[in-house]
């Protein structure tokens, strides 16, 4: 099914995840991300030493202001990258342009006027996670030693905000087929057939 701005007759509202209202499931899902961040950074540093022994010589550590502001620009241009990628695949279902935000816990890309099929939706969600870190990994081998540390900060951040997405995403799968989501950024709805 194609994404489109009319709900068809036999669809219901069958659940909302509303993060601006569901402060508990807010909460638990950075606290996830925090875990999942301590696990990927351990899994991005790992990689990075079987994929570069070179940096055994080296020694990388934050060890200046310039590294410093590697790491934050890093950091800052991965969090922009991943909602572009997600208003990237919103823009190619939808053909509109997406809406943006930021909400001090989370950002977000939304297509607040559109139903997605689920399948299209879970590109959507999971297409951050996956690009950035296919790409990531790629870099990882050949940038110079001096790029590994923002790049891994970059990987490790990447992969812990997607936390919310892959939530979603897994949740989706357990639902039929069938359903339609709307995203309006706070909140998905999703919509189910009615059983005739």
């Amino acid at each position: 099914m194609r994404a489109s701005q009319t709900l068809p007759a036999n669809f219901t509202l069958y659940k909302e995840i509303d993060l601006s209202r569901d402060h508990r499931m807010l909460i638990f899902l950075n606290l996830l991300g925090i875990v999942l961040y301590f696990l990927s950074s351990w899994l991005f540093w790992s990689l990075t030493h079987s994929i570069r022994p070179d940096i055994r010589n080296h020694g990388i550590h934050i060890s200046s202001l310039s590294s410093i502001l590697g790491i934050l620009l890093a950091i800052l241009g991965v969090l922009v990258l991943h909602e572009l990628v997600h208003g990237l695949f919103f823009w190619l279902f939808t053909t509109q342009r997406p809406q943006f935000g930021f909400r001090g816990a989370y950002a977000f890309a939304a297509a607040p006027t559109w139903y997605i099929a689920r399948g299209p939706y879970l590109i959507v969600g999971l297409s951050p996670l996956v690009l950035i870190t296919i790409v990531g990994v790629f870099l990882l081998a050949i940038i110079p030693i001096e790029g590994l540390l923002p790049l891994v900060f970059a990987l490790t951040i990447n992969t812990a905000g997607a936390i919310g997405d892959a939530a979603i995403s897994a949740w989706l799968l357990t639902q039929p087929s069938s359903v339609l989501i709307r995203d309006s950024g706070d909140a998905i709805s999703v919509y189910a057939l009615q059983n005739s």
